[in-house]
């Protein structure tokens, strides 16, 4: 008898696995550009962002569980998401040095607001105002396909040394320029 339960549980176990929801892990995403350099240079300078893709899984974005409004949200999943930079970039009124970055964000009824602070290591949570380097509104626009992983890009534009800094997920797509200097 006992025999004829663990033949009944073994072949019942794959066929309750297949009507499991089926998700996709929380991983890392990447966007990163080269820029255009005058002919003889060896470098090609580059501005890449480095996040945690969280998905919604049947949530709600923004929601009280993701992303509460008006606290601090370290934009993504499992680390700090970062902005690294082999140029001088401008994001807002902001001139920020070469080098690494820690990006945050805050929504508000009021607005959404990208935080830049230098990225010091901070931990997963770890986020004090008095780092603050900047503030910069984002611009809001709901959109007509909701995606399903935090999603980023860094959009050059068609001309110049700058572009635009998307963030999307579910139906909202937040954005900002920057400017190379």
């Amino acid at each position: 008898m006992i025999r004829y339960a663990l033949l009944l549980t073994l072949l019942a176990a794959p066929l309750a696995a297949q009507d499991a929801p089926r998700f996709q892990p929380s991983g890392r995403g990447t966007s990163e550009i080269e820029m255009m350099v005058p002919e003889g240079t060896t470098v090609v300078p580059k501005i890449r962002l480095d996040w945690g893709q969280p998905h919604l899984r049947g949530r709600s974005f923004p929601a009280e569980s993701l992303v509460p409004m008006d606290q601090v949200w370290r934009l993504g999943a499992n680390a700090t998401t970062t902005l690294t930079t082999d140029l001088m970039l401008m994001f807002g009124q902001a001139h920020l040095a070469k080098g690494r970055y820690a990006l945050f964000v805050l929504p508000t009824a009021a607005g959404w607001h990208l935080i830049i602070q230098k990225d010091e290591g901070q931990g997963v949570g770890d986020y004090s105002a008095d780092k603050d380097i900047v503030r910069v509104p984002l611009q809001h626009r709901t959109m007509a396909t909701p995606v399903e992983g935090l999603t980023m890009w860094l959009v050059p534009a068609s001309s110049g040394l700058r572009g635009e800094l998307r963030i999307v997920w579910g139906a909202h797509e937040l954005s900002t320029a920057w400017m190379a200097m």
